[in-house]
């Protein structure tokens, strides 16, 4: 049902389920929420750009960590746990584990296929820094996987709103989220979504960094301004980049035979990770590469030369469209600069910052769900675990959602709180302004970016930049947006430094160094006292950030003292 009330300045539409967001976990989410309801239950998805085209997920290759009736399941779970140094909800990561293969089934069942070998066998491999899981990916990767689900829910019935960028979450005036406000992001139209149930789905918070400089994140944000806690601010997406080119093959050109080197031809990943070398998790690399760097051993390549000749080719294709036509266009040049010499730098792409929820991923805040990496169930995914959680936990999320459709109250508009919003959003729209967000967004990445505050972290630097951040945020409150393309910038950069400020106080918070936060004045890993995920909350006099225990109720997270056992198989796959 879509109307205009007198009193509203746009467009209201009525729904059960809200689904925010539309890569892996918001595809699922209204998925699971539409099989799980029953019939009639409205389900609406809303994405700032074209839904099936947009997302990590639909940038990528679609690896997803795939658990077969006779994977070793609790053995997978304890090495992602040990590989996530215990930041794992441990309770939701096995239900995501355990239903992975159901997932691959439904993927099957609306059109997808998975390349399987002359047996018949699925193709998996393994996956960096994991020994016992295995990944898999579906023909087309990341953008036939995502458009197929859309068309997949236009048949189940999900109502899809392109092009709405969010810009509020309803209360209500009970505390019980009642949907979402928005704009249209071309015509700059408002909207008001008001809905029984709320998942917020966005990616995590980036500066627009490497290929997700469109995915922006803003969802976790609006949430914590609705009352709901994040967590694992001090954790990033740290991995080796090239502003060269773009390239998602690295961990299976590691297998066959690339290795990380210096300046001086020196391969020195051994140095940094004994038992995995260069096949170690990103974060290790990335923290290998900011060392080398700062003794003076820079640049640092790929050295992709020990790969076969006749294997060469399955790395100048990819079954992500965008960079397979990318490196059709190079033709020659991509060869000599994949397999020349090409600088390599250590990369901070994305915080793994998000929603704190339970198992069933419900928030502290009613009626307020979340999925996708918007949801903090570990901070470090790995290759393949990026999106086989967010299928997970959208599942869940979706599934969670329709109970709350019975368990809490009708959810109410207040007219008010919609006037409000709706002035807030129009606010910095002044058709005589200069658009100026870019200018704040390359000193807020000039900040975040650099190796000694992104990478390695020092309690001085860390102040110094926070310090920065405030004298940004205090310019961008007087820069306002010509027009509506300009106003949703403005409100995503308003968004980054906000996440700015948390990232910063959560890596002075925790005084030890775990996964991607690397404290060169705390080195060491502290069980004792930081087996702990560092929320924050707002108080009402600002953001406070508070430890709460990691329950480890399925198994330990102490770090796995084995070496790995298992050969990567030499063979390459299209497409990698």
């Amino acid at each position: 049902m879509v109307s205009t009330p007198a009193k509203l300045d746009g467009v209201l539409i009525d729904t059960d389920v809200l689904v925010i967001g539309g890569g892996a976990g918001g595809l699922l989410a209204a998925l699971s929420a539409k099989r799980h309801g029953p019939p009639g239950t409205r389900v609406t998805l809303v994405d700032s750009w074209l839904i099936g085209r947009t997302g990590h997920t639909a940038f990528s290759n679609a690896w997803k960590i795939v658990v077969f009736p006779d994977d070793d399941i609790d053995g997978i779970l304890r090495e992602i746990v040990a590989g996530n140094d215990g930041m794992v909800d441990q309770l939701l990561v096995r239900e995501v584990l355990a239903n992975s293969y159901a997932r691959l089934k439904d993927f099957e069942a609306i059109g997808m296929t998975f390349g399987r070998d002359e047996a018949g066998q699925y193709k998996r491999r393994p996956t960096r820094g994991l020994d016992l899981a295995r990944v898999m990916y579906p023909e087309g990767g990341g953008v036939d996987f995502a458009w197929k689900l859309r068309l997949a829910l236009e048949r189940e019935g999900v109502q899809l709103l392109d092009r709405i960028f969010i810009t509020g979450l309803m209360g209500g005036g009970t505390g019980q989220i009642s949907g979402a406000t928005g704009i249209h992001s071309r015509t700059g139209v408002f909207h008001a979504i008001k809905a029984r149930a709320t998942i917020v789905a966005t990616n995590a918070i980036t500066f627009r960094s490497g290929f997700v400089r469109d995915i922006t994140g803003t969802g976790t944000l609006l949430a914590y301004r609705a009352g709901a806690a994040l967590r694992n601010a001090e954790f990033s997406y740290v991995r080796p980049g090239t502003p060269k080119f773009y390239f998602e093959g690295i961990t299976f050109a590691i297998q066959e035979g690339a290795r990380w080197t210096n300046a001086k031809g020196e391969t020195f990943m051994r140095d940094y990770e004994p038992d995995w070398a260069d096949e170690a998790d990103v974060p290790r690399i990335a923290r290998a590469m900011a060392i080398e760097n700062k003794e003076g051993r820079g640049p640092l390549y790929l050295d992709m030369s020990p790969i076969r000749e006749d294997f060469r080719e399955y790395f100048i294709q990819s079954k992500v469209k965008w960079m397979d036509y990318f490196f059709r266009k190079l033709g020659d040049e991509a060869k000599t600069d994949m397999f020349g010499k090409t600088p390599y730098y250590a990369l901070n792409q994305m915080t793994k910052m998000g929603i704190r929820t339970g198992p069933d991923c419900r928030s502290d805040v009613p009626g307020l769900l979340s999925a996708g990496l918007a949801q903090a169930g570990c901070a470090n995914h790995f290759a393949g675990f990026h999106i086989g959680l967010c299928v997970g936990n959208g599942w869940i999320a979706g599934r969670s959602a329709i109970e709350d459709l019975d368990r809490l109250p009708a959810a109410k508009l207040d007219t008010a709180e919609v006037n409000a919003l709706h002035g807030e959003t129009m606010r910095p729209l002044d058709g005589s302004a200069q658009a100026e967000s870019d200018r704040i967004l390359r000193d807020l990445q000039a900040v975040m970016f650099a190796w000694d505050v992104g990478i390695l972290k020092r309690a001085d630097r860390l102040q110094e930049a926070f310090n920065q951040i405030e004298t940004l945020d205090q310019e961008f409150k007087s820069i306002s947006a010509p027009h509506t393309h300009e106003l949703v910038r403005l409100k995503e950069t308003e968004a980054m430094l906000l996440a700015a400020r948390f990232i910063l106080g959560a890596s002075l918070f925790r005084t030890e160094s775990r996964l991607s936060h690397f404290r060169e004045d705390h080195e060491a890993r502290d069980d004792k006292e930081w087996l702990v995920w560092v929320d924050v909350a707002e108080t009402g006099n600002g953001p406070s950030f508070v430890k709460t225990p990691v329950p480890t109720p399925l198994c330990p997270a102490t770090p796995l003292t084995r070496r790995p056992t298992r050969l990567a198989p030499r063979q390459a796959v299209g497409g990698v």
